[in-house]
């Protein structure tokens, strides 16, 4: 059976889903890159608004922003200036040239914004919030940038307020925060599937089912298409764990395959 006969099944006919251990590998990747396209098209929305929102918020910032160079691998301003910290709808941003805080906070800063960053005395901090089961395992993505990598050796005020101060975002930004959401949801949508699978073999190992492992992996890939996709649709209206509905949803439909077309060895 083929991949799109597969998918048709996963919406309409679950027992011909056990077809599906006898795919490649190859295939149930790029299945799996499929899934992911459809949870990150409304990531992809809601992150869009949030760039515009972010864009506005960023020029409020732009105007706090004190003179600095980077000197010694130190954040140095041109005058005596204390560190402050700005708060927006949509950022938290950290001056902080005596060395007061750290990437730590700068992190632990992540409630109820989208964007955290922090110019602190050695390092510049970039962090993003992330959610469901991956956020749980691995926690949010932080990104720390020594001052004395040669890309930042030349940071200053200037460069930091003509990003902020666009009046325009650049249309590539669009297609990155695709990508960038299509890896997470790729990753978070994997471990769905594994531990998924973990709970499908158990259920097939009690009922002395001939399907092991990497074949319940397959059919597995194929029953959380339809919890992927109405998860998808949700997600432009609200927030919820996507990873749990896709998780149980998926487990479910494996489970009508198997009564439906398994039956216990003797």
């Amino acid at each position: 059976m083929t991949v799109f006969k597969l998918f048709k099944s996963s919406l309409f006919r679950f027992k011909e889903l056990e077809q599906a251990r006898r795919i490649s590998f190859i295939k149930i990747i790029g299945y799996l890159v499929l899934l992911s396209a459809f949870l990150a098209i409304p990531i992809t929305f809601h992150l869009s608004k949030t760039l515009t929102k972010i864009q506005t918020d960023g020029q409020a910032i732009a105007e706090k922003i004190p003179d600095f160079t980077i000197q010694n691998d130190r954040l140095t301003p041109d005058r005596p200036t204390k560190g402050f910290i700005y708060q927006t709808d949509s950022i938290i941003f950290t001056f902080d040239p005596e060395g007061k805080r750290s990437a730590e906070d700068i992190s632990t800063d992540m409630i109820g914004n989208f964007l955290s960053i922090g110019l602190l005395k050695d390092e510049l901090v970039v962090v993003l919030p992330s959610s469901g089961l991956a956020s749980e395992l691995f926690g949010d993505s932080q990104l720390v940038l020594p001052y004395q990598d040669d890309t930042l050796q030349s940071l200053n005020d200037t460069q930091i307020r003509n990003v902020l101060q666009q009046n325009r975002l650049p249309w590539w930004l669009y297609g990155l925060a695709f990508i960038i959401a299509l890896y997470s949801m790729f990753l978070e949508l994997i471990l769905t599937v594994l531990i998924t699978t973990i709970g499908a073999t158990i259920f097939s190992k009690l009922r002395r089912l001939p399907l092991r492992f990497f074949e319940n992996l397959k059919i597995v890939t194929f029953a959380v298409t339809l919890p992927v996709i109405i998860a998808a649709v949700l997600s432009f209206f609200t927030t919820f764990d996507s990873s749990t509905f896709i998780m149980l949803g998926g487990l479910f439909i494996y489970i009508q395959m198997v009564r439906s077309n398994t039956r216990p060895q003797k």
